[in-house]
């Protein structure tokens, strides 16, 4: 083979590889979204986390967004417990936005949103520190629990979804 047809071989299968990889982050986030309207199906929260029992479930996103319409289209008509699923996004993290899930973007730091009886969920490739992060194992959505972290924020994850994480942090072990 001639030294510029090996360039151009090489030039096509690195643009293929390219676009695989933006052809896969889609995928990605839409696996993370719908993993985030059935998390709360497998979460107690305590009976003081909801104003009223009809008050939405609220799923926020803080900081940057990946998901784009993926989680509104994912959340779209469903409800937990009674509770509507409503999606918000916020640039900054507060304490007191009545979050119950809170997803993390890249560019905010999980301290701020610890201890206010969220279910907090990071990428691990981000911060990594909330009570679920999602990690990419062999090109698979999965994720971890911390549920010592869990039980600071007052809630309470079933073994059933405990037992599809990856791995658990399990209650008393700091």
């Amino acid at each position: 083979m001639e030294p510029m047809s090996r360039r151009l071989l090489c030039v096509g299968l690195l643009a293929a590889l390219a676009g695989a990889a933006v052809a896969a982050e889609p995928l990605e986030y839409a696996v993370k979204a719908a993993y985030l309207v059935k998390f709360p199906f497998y979460v107690d929260w305590p009976p003081t986390a909801f104003a009223t029992p009809t008050a939405p479930l609220n799923l926020c996103v803080i900081g940057e967004d990946p998901f784009g319409s993926l989680l509104d289209d994912a959340a779209a008509g469903q409800q937990v417990q009674g509770h509507p699923l409503a999606v918000r996004r916020m640039k900054n993290a507060m304490r007191d936005a009545g979050c119950h899930i809170v997803y993390l973007g890249a560019d905010v730091r999980p301290d701020a949103m610890r201890g206010n009886g969220s279910l907090l969920v990071t990428d691990a490739s981000a911060s990594g520190s909330g009570v679920i992060n999602f990690v990419v194992k062999d090109n698979r959505v999965r994720f971890t629990v911390d549920d010592e972290l869990a039980a600071q924020n007052g809630l309470a994850i079933s073994s059933k979804l405990l037992n599809v994480a990856l791995s658990v942090k399990p209650r008393g072990s700091r």
